[in-house]
């Protein structure tokens, strides 16, 4: 039954007229032109924005930064494709605007092609870009174990490349290796991320700017030469990796017949170099911002004759390699001092020394491979010491607790350590003596350390201790053969 105002209409009639008069209202409505051209900050807060330029009102109320987007395009083709845009954006919640008060690095916004830090300086290319991307993202992070060194690599080696473009160059070489090592491992040889010549382009680069940084050395650019250094080692520990970087050369030799392998050790004579930067300019390093580079909390008299009586047993939370390396050690070194003593030093006459070798001292006590077995043992020493350090500390280490100590007692430091007769021995022209057979095997024991350090970088230390067996084999004698069969066990259990 329908209801009747007091005039006389129908309450039903009444509202079916109301509901069409608003919804001729709707539809003769102007429609809002709504802006898009405001401010970022403003519509990720969905206000309005005034579109003040270059700070809106609202953001400098607010006292954050303020970004607009770019002019829409005024062709007939974009206003076309607008609406279509718009509808599919509409349908796309999880899309949003960038942040602009997301503040870049320094470094960014500091690095451009006037500063010559770009290959050929004409653009800032894609390899340039993905280099850079992965040293922040991947290599600073991964350069050390320690915080404070750690904070190093990610802060204030990119601050200093920033406003020295040698180091820039050397910073974007050691992420693009970085990059081209860790690729290559995981896609079986595809390296289509970052160009090989554009790292070794960068690599040259830097190398001739520290060269020059070098050469004025003083306590003004200390800091960032030195930081120089450890790019510069990094990268050549690095390059190792990379087949085009470090061939196995192979030589024909009449004498002995048969091919002899020549490994690639120019980069011991680089690592060599930097204990000398650190030690010319120690009052600067010590006070600026590389200190934690350069100052270790545990000296090197901490970890001589340490009276140590845990059970090295208990490293059984840890690699297989921890645990064979403490029982092996003693055995590697009286093994080792036994063939020094077994094949005899160059004539002191002169008349029968190896070419290419020239001892400082012809004496037996100044014989080349007898030093460095007694530099080995100091080294293999600190590495044991630094396993029971371990034990007594957590009882049952992981392998992070050891990486961090092994870093702490600087075990890495045994090529500035080795005498230049030793290093000489290695890098003759003429590899056909026993000799230096016998240095070989030696360097294979220090590889060894370097293959507890888990470190990217590190990694290819076990394939050149695997390079060095192959190399002893060809000289077919029993006796280094046998020297080369625990560095071996060690680095590939």
């Amino acid at each position: 039954m329908q209801g009747f105002s007091p005039s006389g209409t129908s309450f039903m009639g009444e509202e079916i007229a109301a509901s069409n008069i608003q919804q001729a209202r709707k539809r003769h409505r102007a429609r809002h032109q709504k802006s898009r051209l405001g401010c970022f900050p403003c519509k990720s807060r969905r206000v309005k924005c005034d579109e003040a330029r270059p700070v809106c009102g609202s953001c400098s109320s607010r006292g954050e930064p303020c970004s607009f987007p770019e002019p829409p395009a005024t062709s007939d083709r974009t206003r076309r494709e607008r609406p279509r845009s718009r509808r599919r954006c509409a349908r796309s919640p999880h899309i949003h605007d960038p942040q602009p008060f997301l503040k870049p690095l320094e470094i960014y916004a500091s690095w451009s092609p006037s500063s010559g830090t770009l290959v050929n300086d004409d653009s800032l290319n894609m390899d340039n870009l993905l280099s850079m991307q992965f040293f922040h993202l991947h290599t600073a992070q991964m350069m050390s174990h320690n915080p404070k060194r750690s904070m190093v690599w990610r802060r204030v080696i990119p601050d200093l490349a920033a406003s020295h473009p040698y180091l820039m160059h050397l910073l974007l070489a050691l992420g693009g290796i970085h990059m081209i090592t860790e690729r290559t491992r995981q896609r079986r040889g595809e390296r289509d991320e970052v160009d090989l010549l554009v790292v070794m382009d960068h690599h040259q680069r830097g190398v001739r700017g520290f060269r020059e940084e070098v050469a004025r050395i003083s306590n003004a650019n200390a800091e960032a030469v030195y930081a120089g250094s450890l790019l510069l080692v990094a990268f050549v520990y690095a390059s190792l990796q990379v087949p085009e970087l470090n061939p196995f050369a192979t030589t024909l030799n009449q004498q002995p017949p048969g091919p002899i392998c020549k490994l690639h050790l120019s980069w011991l004579h680089l690592v060599r170099g930097v204990p000398t930067v650190i030690r010319d300019q120690w009052p600067a390093l010590k006070a600026s911002r590389m200190r934690p580079m350069v100052l270790h909390f545990h000296g090197e008299e901490y970890w001589d004759d340490l009276p140590f009586v845990s059970p090295l047993s208990n490293l059984s939370h840890c690699s297989p390699r921890f645990l064979l390396f403490a029982q092996g050690t003693c055995q590697a070194i009286a093994d080792l001092r036994a063939s020094c003593d077994a094949i005899q030093p160059p004539d002191s006459n002169g008349l029968h020394l190896i070419p290419g070798y020239s001892p400082a001292s012809s004496d037996w006590a100044g014989y080349a491979p007898a030093g460095a077995v007694d530099v080995l043992e100091t080294v293999y020493s600190r590495v044991v010491a630094v396993l029971k350090c371990s034990v007594s500390e957590r009882g049952s280490p992981d392998d992070s607790d050891i990486q961090a100590n092994l870093e702490e007692a600087a075990v890495q430091s045994w090529p500035s350590l080795v005498s230049d007769d030793f290093i000489a021995l290695l890098d003759m022209d003429e590899p056909v003596n026993l000799v230096w057979g016998l240095s070989l095997v030696i360097l294979a024991h220090y590889y060894v350390v370097n293959t507890l350090m888990d470190s990217w970088f590190l990694a290819s230390f076990k394939e050149e201790v695997l390079k060095i067996q192959t190399a002893v084999s060809n000289l077919h004698n029993a006796q280094l053969s046998q020297l080369m069969m625990w560095p071996v066990k060690v680095v590939t259990t």
